[in-house]
C-alpha cells in the first residue's frame, strides 16, 4: 500500500494520477481538506511515532511525500520514520523558479530575520501573502505595524485566522488564483508599500507575486524555502513522478509469490493515439483516456500532451510493464497523429521506432517495426473515434519513443533486423510477467529471421563472450544466425528444429554444462543449483581418485573445478562432461537435424563433439 502526505497541489496531483490509473493509496492531511480525493483519507498531526504506527499498521510499502516545501517538521519525521522501517519514499515536490535578487526583491532565511528587517525599516502598510499559517509567527509585526494578511477563500482558512489575535479586519480571504490585476487592485486599496510572500513556487503563483511588485514598483520580500532531508528519488512534474513511481513499484509493491501483469508498447500506442484524436477533434488533450484490449480488458492512461495545432496533435503515456523485466518500463511511448491526404490508417516511423531490414519478421522490410496487433489496435481506435466525431478516416501515425534509439541496445532487435529504435509489439496488449516467456518469444523471432535469411545452420550461445569465441569457425554465416540462448537451452534447440533447421551449434560455458550434463535443458539458478556430487561422479567416472572427487564435492562453484582437474582436449573428464551435454539434448533432433555441442572451459578451452 501507498502512503501520500498531501494537503498541496502536489499531493492532488498524485491522487489524480492515482486514480487513473487503478493504484490504492492513503491520504494523510492534517485536517480534513480536499475532500474529493478517493483514497483512504488520514487526518491529524503526524509525528514521527504516529507515522511509524500508521505504516506497520496499513503495511505501507511507499511513502510519497508531497506535503507543503515548508513543513520542515513533518518532512523530517517521514524521512526518519522511512529510514527506521526501511520503505522507500518519493518526495514530489513544487516547481520552483529561479529566485535572484533585484532592487525589489529581498531574500530571507526566515520569517525571524524578514520580521527584524521590517521593524528596522519604515515600512508601515504591509500586504502579507504568506498564508494564515504565519498569522502568528509574524505577530511581533503586526503588534507594531499596520499588516493585511491574504488568506484562502475557504472555511478552514478563515476559521484559523479567527483563532488569532489579529483583528479581523486586516484579514483578506482571496482566490488563491487570482491573478495579477485582481492583487494589484487589493495592492492598490491598501496602499500597501511592502509585498511579503515566502518561496511558494509555481503552485504558489509565485510568479503572479513579483508581477504585481513590479507593476506597482513596490518591494517584495521573500522568505526562502527551507533545506530538506536529501530524498533518493525526488520529482516535479506528474509525468517524471508517475516514471519514478513504476520503476520504485517493481521492486517495492510487488507481492510475495505473485507476478504483476503489464502492458505492452503496442497498448500504449493505442492509448496515445486516441488521446491525440481527441485532441484533435475537441483541440484540447483530455487528462486520461481509456482503451480496451483485444482481450475485452479495459485500461486508463494519463495523457502527457506535446503539441497540438490544427492539424495535427503529439503526446506521450508512459508503460507500466508489470513485473516483466522490459527495458521499455516506466519509458515514454508516444504518437503524433496527423491528419492525412490519403484515406486510411498510414503508420510512419518516428525518433526511436525500429525499422524492420531483414524478412522473417511480421512487418514487411522498410516497414516501421509495429506488429501487426498493435496496428490493428490502432486502426480500431481511429475507425471507431472518426464514425462516433464524422470525421474522415484519413490519418498518419507517427509512433514514437524518445529514448528508443539507446534502449534498442539492449534487446535483440540489431540481431534480428530492427534497426535504429524499440520495436511497437504485443498480442493480448498485455505484458505476462514470465521473462522466460517474454525471452523465447524473442528467441523464436530470431530463429525465424534466420530462416527468412536462408539459414539452414544455426549457432546458439547463451551470450556474446561464447558467441565471439566461435564466430571465426563459421565466417559462412550471417549474424542472424548467432542466437544467444540465456538459460534456455533445450526450448532454443527445439524452435530451431520446429523451423527446420538442418543443423544446430550449441556453444556451452563449463558453468552452465555442470547443470546441462546432469539433464536440466533450462540451466536458470532459479531451477537449478550447481551440484557438486554429481560433477564428483562425473570424476569418478573419469578415473579420478576418491581424494579428488571429495575435493569436488567440497566446490560451491562449478568453474573451480579447474583448479582441481586443470582443461586439455583430451582430458577424459571435460570430455565425457561435453559427452552428457550432447546426449540430454540429442533426444530434442528430428532426422532432419544434426547437432555439434561445443564445450567452453577457462577463457580458451574448448572440446568439440562429433
Amino acid at each position: 500500500m501507498v502512503l501520500i502526505f498531501g494537503g498541496t497541489t502536489e499531493g492532488k496531483k498524485v491522487a489524480e494520477l492515482f486514480d487513473i490509473i487503478g493504484q490504492k493509496y492513503f491520504y494523510s492531511t492534517k485536517t480534513d481538506s480536499h475532500k474529493q480525493i478517493k483514497g483512504e483519507r488520514v487526518f491529524g498531526d503526524m509525528d514521527g511515532s504516529k507515522i511509524k504506527e500508521l505504516c506497520q499498521k496499513k503495511d505501507i510499502r511507499l511513502i510519497v511525500d508531497a506535503a507543503h516545501p515548508f513543513a520542515v517538521h513533518l518532512h523530517g519525521n517521514i524521512y526518519q520514520a522511512a529510514q527506521d522501517l526501511g520503505i522507500e519514499i518519493i518526495r514530489y515536490k513544487r516547481e520552483f523558479p529561479d529566485l535572484q535578487t533585484s532592487e525589489l526583491i529581498r531574500l530571507f532565511d526566515s520569517y525571524e530575520s524578514m520580521t527584524e528587517a521590517l521593524l528596522q525599516s519604515e515600512f508601515k502598510n504591509i500586504l502579507a501573502l504568506t498564508g494564515v499559517q504565519t498569522i502568528n509567527k509574524l505577530r511581533s509585526l503586526w503588534d507594531q505595524r499596520t499588516c493585511y494578511f491574504r488568506i484562502l477563500d475557504t472555511d478552514l482558512s478563515r476559521q484559523k485566522a479567527r483563532e488569532t489575535d489579529l483583528d479581523y479586519q486586516f484579514v483578506i480571504p482571496m482566490d488563491p488564483k487570482a491573478g495579477v490585476e485582481e492583487l494589484a487592485i487589493l495592492s492598490k486599496k491598501l496602499k500597501a508599500e511592502i509585498l511579503l510572500s515566502k518561496e511558494s513556487g509555481e503552485s504558489g503563483l509565485f510568479e503572479t507575486k513579483v508581477k504585481v511588485a513590479e507593476q506597482l514598483n513596490i518591494p517584495l520580500w521573500v522568505v526562502k524555502r527551507p533545506q530538506l532531508p536529501h530524498f533518493e528519488y525526488v520529482a516535479d512534474h506528474p509525468k517524471a513522478f508517475l516514471q519514478q513511481f513504476y520503476k520504485v513499484k517493481k521492486s517495492n509493491l510487488k507481492i510475495e509469490g505473485q507476478l504483476r501483469s503489464g502492458f505492452t508498447t503496442g497498448t500504449c500506442l493505442t492509448a496515445a493515439t486516441k488521446a491525440c484524436f481527441i485532441a484533435l477533434a475537441e483541440q484540447k488533450f483530455p487528462k486520461w483516456v481509456e482503451v480496451e484490449l483485444p482481450g475485452g480488458e479495459k485500461v486508463k492512461y494519463p495523457v502527457f500532451p506535446e503539441k497540438l495545432s490544427s492539424k495535427s496533435a503529439s503526446c506521450v503515456v508512459i508503460k507500466d510493464s508489470g513485473d516483466d523485466p522490459d527495458v521499455t518500463h516506466a519509458k515514454e511511448i508516444g504518437c503524433e497523429l496527423s491528419f492525412s491526404d490519403r484515406l486510411g490508417v498510414h503508420f510512419v516511423r518516428g525518433k526511436g521506432v525500429g525499422l524492420v531490414t531483414l524478412p522473417g519478421l511480421q512487418v514487411k522490410v522498410g516497414e516501421p517495426a509495429i506488429n501487426p496487433v498493435p496496428r490493428k489496435m490502432v486502426a480500431n481506435i481511429l475507425e471507431s473515434l472518426s464514425d462516433q466525431y464524422e470525421i474522415d478516416l484519413a490519418f498518419d501515425v507517427k509512433a514514437f519513443i524518445p529514448e528508443g534509439e539507446e534502449l534498442a541496445k539492449l534487446t535483440f532487435n540489431p540481431r534480428i533486423g530492427v534497426e535504429g529504435g524499440i520495436s511497437i509489439i504485443g498480442t493480448t496488449g498485455i505484458v505476462k510477467p514470465l521473462s522466460n516467456e517474454a525471452f523465447l518469444a524473442s528467441i523464436k523471432q530470431q530463429v525465424k529471421v534466420a530462416k527468412g535469411n536462408q539459414c539452414s545452420e544455426i549457432v546458439l550461445t547463451s551470450g556474446k563472450r561464447s558467441e565471439n569465441r566461435l564466430k571465426n569457425k563459421f565466417p559462412h554465416l550471417p549474424s542472424v544466425a548467432f542466437i544467444h540462448f540465456g538459460n534456455l537451452v533445450g526450448d532454443t534447440i527445439q524452435l530451431g528444429v520446429d523451423e527446420g533447421m538442418e543443423r544446430i551449434n550449441l556453444a556451452i560455458m563449463f558453468g552452465k554444462s555442470a547443470k546441462l550434463a546432469e539433464g536440466h535443458l533450462n540451466t536458470h539458478s532459479k531451477n537449478v543449483v550447481f551440484n557438486a556430487d554429481s560433477v564428483a561422479d562425473l570424476a569418478k567416472q573419469s578415473g579420478y581418485s576418491e581424494e579428488i572427487q571429495n575435493k569436488i564435492r567440497q566446490l560451491k562453484l562449478a568453474n573451480a573445478i579447474l583448479d582441481i582437474i586443470p582443461f586439455s582436449e583430451n582430458e577424459a573428464f571435460y570430455n565425457l562432461v561435453a559427452n552428457k551435454c550432447f546426449d540430454t539434448c540429442q533426444h530434442l533432433l528430428n532426422d532432419s537435424c544434426s547437432l555439434r555441442l561445443f564445450l567452453l572451459v577457462g577463457d580458451e578451452g574448448m572440446i568439440i563433439t562429433k
